[in-house]
């Protein structure tokens, strides 16, 4: 006899994976009439240059890529690991994500490397699964010079460094350097900020 609840569960688990691998693609890729159907008529996200609607960050994100790409950059988002948990008309997925970004500051290309978890709030709309928050925990990160032979020492400055969270100074130096600041409710693993995050998760899914 098939189980209809299981059943539904593994239909529901499978639109969820697909919508989130949607958001990540079209995001990378530019497509952002595609990206902007991943999320709810209600949504908002956080990331670490930007709190707000998806609509506003589609109008800013596109710039930022066309202009990184401009200059011989390139950004991909690469997700692991989810996992995906559903109430009725509510789900929550999380997943890991490796930021991989090459962009030059000062006329040195640098790879940059970050590492974050991802958290996301889902609901039904119009029967249809979306993305209704978005969060991002970081976790720490990385940078090489495209070319071996040069030494990054020479072209990091301590002190700017030092005004961000050491956890992700590199990632948001290297936002500042291309004109974005970061937010100022920061999550980062570990922190109290954290903590609200995944309280914000568990009062979703669980109804409240």
């Amino acid at each position: 006899m098939i189980d209809e609840k299981k059943l539904q569960e593994s239909i529901d688990r499978s639109e969820i994976l697909n919508l989130i691998a949607k958001s990540i693609v079209t995001r990378d890729s530019g497509f952002w009439d595609q990206l902007a159907e991943c999320y709810h008529s209600e949504a908002e996200f956080t990331s670490s240059w930007w709190k707000g609607k998806p609509a506003d960050f589609v109008k800013a994100a596109s710039k930022k890529l066309n202009d990184a790409r401009d200059e011989g950059g390139e950004q991909k988002h690469v997700a692991s690991s989810p996992y995906v948990v559903i109430n009725g008309d509510r789900a929550t997925c999380e997943c890991d994500i490796s930021l991989y970004m090459r962009r030059a500051i000062g006329g040195v290309e640098m790879d940059f490397i970050t590492w974050s978890r991802r958290i996301h709030l889902l609901a039904r709309e119009n029967g249809d699964w979306k993305i209704w928050r978005r969060f991002a925990v970081y976790e720490r990160d990385r940078v090489d010079a495209v070319d071996p032979g040069v030494d990054l020492s020479e072209h990091l400055d301590p002190a700017e460094l030092a005004k961000y969270p050491k956890q992700i100074r590199l990632h948001l130096w290297r936002n500042q350097k291309h004109g974005s600041e970061p937010v100022g409710d920061l999550c980062i693993r570990g922190t109290p900020q954290e903590d609200v995050v995944r309280a914000k998760a568990r009062d979703w899914i669980e109804g409240k």
